[in-house]
């Protein structure tokens, strides 16, 4: 029903203003069925981004523009060796910072504390979670906002989680573990319990650089 309605909308958009050409690129390119369940967030049968050759673009990218801005084409074995001795170690370290001992938060969770933080200053009303469905074990939310959120998130997923946060309901940073999934439950919180469990944590996943 979904697939149906927003190919509807663009064929309606397209047709209202006459743009034949861009409704047969549309439709043959990416609302097809097979299409749709390519890219859509509301398609069950999603192709996991590991699974693509994003990861390997952008490892490329990186390659080019940090280790290998001075050589166009480099040899294969030149190629290995910066891999190796350089990216690789590069990567070590940012892993061990952002996951293992979390010494270092990533850019989008600072973002996703102040959507929260905003989010909870929000007054809702006690029907809404009738209304709307909201479910925080698998996190979803039939509201408009939810659909269109960066992080899929409302203040009505917000305002009934609040026990995971501090006494006004916000995200302490390093206390939590966000995971964003591509199936239900789509965001989960996860605690760090105590540094016991974060020692082990950073001697198991400490490689050397």
């Amino acid at each position: 029903e979904i697939h149906q309605l927003v190919a509807l909308q663009v064929y309606e958009f397209c047709r209202s203003r006459n743009l034949v050409f861009v409704w047969v690129y549309l439709y043959s390119n990416w609302y097809t069925r097979d299409q749709w369940t390519l890219w859509a967030r509301s398609a069950r049968n999603a192709i996991p981004a590991g699974k693509t050759t994003m990861m390997i673009e952008a490892h490329w990218r990186v390659l080019k523009r940090v280790h290998l801005h001075h050589i166009n084409r480099p040899r294969l074995d030149y190629l290995v060796y910066i891999i190796i001795s350089r990216q690789c170690g590069r990567l070590i370290r940012s892993f061990n910072q952002k996951i293992a001992t979390r010494q270092v938060l990533p850019e989008w969770e600072g973002q996703f504390r102040n959507e929260w933080k905003d989010l909870m200053s929000r007054p809702v009303q006690n029907n809404r979670y009738a209304l709307y469905q909201t479910d925080p074990a698998s996190w979803v939310c039939g509201c408009p906002y939810f659909i269109h959120s960066r992080f899929l998130l409302c203040k009505h997923l917000v305002h009934r989680s609040r026990h995971l946060g501090n006494s006004q309901g916000h995200l302490t940073p390093r206390r939590y573990v966000i995971t964003r999934n591509h199936s239900a439950p789509y965001v989960k919180l996860i605690p760090v319990r105590n540094t016991l469990k974060k020692k082990k944590l950073k001697r198991f996943f400490l490689f050397p650089a």
